[in-house]
């Protein structure tokens, strides 16, 4: 894997730094994906998490619309829409009308989480009666953008308007092997998530996806994006303290206590670490590449060779702005 065809994508959280308000952090957002166009990445994706008040984005469809129309040719895309909270079909018309406004940009990552506690979920989904399986809303999803449903598909005949004439591209997310075959089946994209899951399961969901992979109009060959959270500064010593920031809020991220904030520096170094949240960091050790810029382009390098792949993704989950455009600056100039 050269790094001549190695391509950059951001995964972006829009995080919350302390004193601030979620609409600093969306502006950021925007900020952010103007450099990332800038300076030659290919992806900018945003997430949709729910009852998580340090991250910002919750609506990816929302925000994409208002980064791709501060931008004039990054993919964007969706990191990933939660499909289980939503109507396939009302997916399908989102993302079939952002492909009408931004032709040839619009990513559909989708994923099986619901994103949320049982309760968040519950008032995601007040009016649902039924749990429907996952294969179905992707298949109905897909029949849905392209027309073509299955022969005894309830929704033959419907198919998602408005019409495009081009064509969005989809990506199955997973953190698991589960995910890798229906992306294969249906020709999808299949981006494995190395920061929830940096076991190893990864590189074999990849292997597997490419080895079932058929060709449909969405795509002829298979496509894998492997993403993981970063921390990088000049010095190993500064990455390491914004190390240490990313693993306190990721330590409190998944609880029922999360940060409201992004921990800064100043309130990371007073934090007396407790052995249960050490425990914690240790267990979440291998989501995180730290280190300077070339320390961290190598260690994609090295992902990407690991996945069989020439696409990375990265997470910026460092506080503050500056931060984060330093970073992502400095790891373009490496890779």
């Amino acid at each position: 894997m050269s790094q001549q065809n190695l391509k950059l994508n951001i995964l972006d959280y829009s995080p919350v730094d302390e004193g601030l308000m979620p609409s600093d952090a969306l502006a950021s957002t925007i900020r952010l994906a103007q450099l990332a166009e800038q300076k030659g990445a290919h992806r900018y994706w945003v997430s949709e998490h729910h009852g998580m008040p340090a991250a910002a984005s919750n609506s990816p469809e929302i925000l994409m619309s208002h980064i791709a129309a501060a931008t004039k040719y990054i993919r964007v895309g969706s990191g990933a829409v939660l499909l289980p909270n939503y109507s396939s079909l009302k997916i399908a018309e989102n993302y079939q009308l952002l492909e009408s406004m931004f032709p040839n940009r619009v990513d559909l990552g989708v994923g099986r989480s619901p994103g949320a506690d049982s309760r968040i979920g519950e008032a995601l989904n007040d009016e649902k009666g039924k749990v429907i399986p996952y294969t179905k809303k992707i298949n109905d999803l897909i029949g849905f953008i392209t027309g073509d449903h299955h022969e005894k598909s309830y929704y033959r005949g419907i198919k998602a308007h408005p019409e495009t004439s081009t064509t969005l591209q989809p990506f199955i997310l997973g953190a698991s092997g589960s995910t890798a075959e229906i992306a294969a089946q249906l020709g999808l994209g299949f981006t494995f998530a190395h920061f929830i899951n940096p076991t190893g399961d990864g590189a074999q969901a990849a292997e597997a996806y490419r080895r079932a992979f058929q060709a449909t109009h969405f795509s002829s060959a298979p496509s894998v994006i492997v993403c993981v959270f970063v921390a990088i500064a000049d010095t190993e010593a500064e990455a390491s303290r914004y190390a240490d920031a990313f693993h306190l809020w990721l330590t409190y991220a998944e609880s029922a206590n999360p940060f409201s904030r992004v921990p800064s520096l100043s309130t990371t170094e007073k934090h007396v670490w407790s052995p249960n949240e050490e425990a914690v960091r240790r267990r979440n050790a291998g989501r995180l590449i730290s280190g300077t810029p070339q320390q961290v382009a190598d260690q994609l390098r090295s992902l990407a060779e690991l996945y069989g792949t020439n696409e990375v993704m990265i997470n910026l989950m460092m506080p503050g702005e500056q931060a984060r455009f330093d970073a992502l600056n400095s790891l373009l100039q490496a890779l």
